[in-house]
């Protein structure tokens, strides 16, 4: 029997945000019973804690169809299960596939935030507006004109389109199977997001997966990263310090908490953080 924790991330509320599986102490599991077990549960992604030479804790993270370079909300999950089993402290390290990723346990009011610090973004290439706006069900005046749709990665690489206005983006309606068709995409999922008209949340965001996976993803903690280094380096924004809103289109809204770090034509990292939940504990049988 191998145990499990249902962690909400990115929400202080139970049954919001975004769901994780974390699993504490898989043992000797191989990658092809994570992504077997990741499947069954069939969440935006399952957590693995795995032994690590490099850091404080070695971490995978499945979707129900592939692993993931890094990811935000299920780094605030393990986080969250591995502090409350006193097994981190208020500082670690955390080695995924992406590289060491420091993680933070912060107190803040009623409840801990925590926080993981993404690498500088890498700009890997635009896509044609045409194309994307037909993907997502929308018109080209419905994209901004700067910064154009493009591929960025803080660890995990995915396609970022900025939109015009919030109205456009609830009127998405993408067609996965054309956003995903070309196998030498060089993105993992679309994350299409747009300005708010002032305050908080600064940026209103939804991010799409490919077939097979779930549909759209609630609060994606690694994609909010990348589309606040593409939003700070452009001039869309001339904070550092902000928060993100996703989730309400899916009934599961979350917040996610900003810090972009340096200038904007060096940006050295990208601070995202949140609170988590437990929902839940549950065992997976492999005889």
């Amino acid at each position: 029997m191998l145990e499990y924790v249902l962690v909400d991330a990115f929400t202080r509320e139970p049954f919001a945000g975004n769901p994780c599986a974390v699993f504490p102490d898989p043992g000797d599991l191989d990658v092809r019973a994570m992504q077997r077990i990741a499947n069954e549960l069939n969440l935006p992604e399952t957590a693995f804690v795995v032994p690590s030479s490099r850091a404080d804790v070695g971490v995978r993270y499945f979707t129900p169809i592939e692993e993931m370079p890094l990811a935000g909300h299920p780094t605030l999950a393990t986080a969250h299960v591995l502090y409350g089993l006193g097994r981190i402290g208020a500082r670690a390290t955390f080695e995924m596939p992406a590289g060491v990723v420091p993680v933070e346990t912060t107190s803040d009011g009623d409840r801990l935030r925590y926080t993981m610090t993404q690498p500088g973004p890498r700009f890997l290439g635009t896509v044609d507006r045409m194309w994307i706006a037909g993907c997502l069900g929308l018109e080209v005046a419905d994209l901004l004109e700067a910064p154009e749709p493009q591929t960025v990665s803080t660890g995990s690489p995915m396609l970022m389109v900025p939109l015009a206005s919030e109205a456009a983006l609830n009127r998405c309606a993408p067609d996965r199977a054309a956003l995903f068709a070309d196998p030498a995409r060089q993105f993992l999922s679309v994350h299409a997001f747009a300005r708010t008209p002032g305050g908080e949340p600064a940026f209103v965001a939804r991010h799409f997966s490919p077939p097979g996976d779930i549909p759209e993803d609630p609060v994606t903690g690694s994609a909010c990263g990348a589309m606040s280094a593409l939003a700070f380096a452009s001039g869309l924004i001339d904070r550092t310090d902000f928060t993100v809103s996703q989730g309400r289109h899916v009934g599961r809204p979350g917040i996610v908490y900003v810090d972009v770090l340096g200038e904007p034509d060096r940006i050295s990292g990208v601070r995202i953080g949140g609170h988590a939940v437990t929902v839940a504990r549950g065992r997976i049988d492999l005889r």
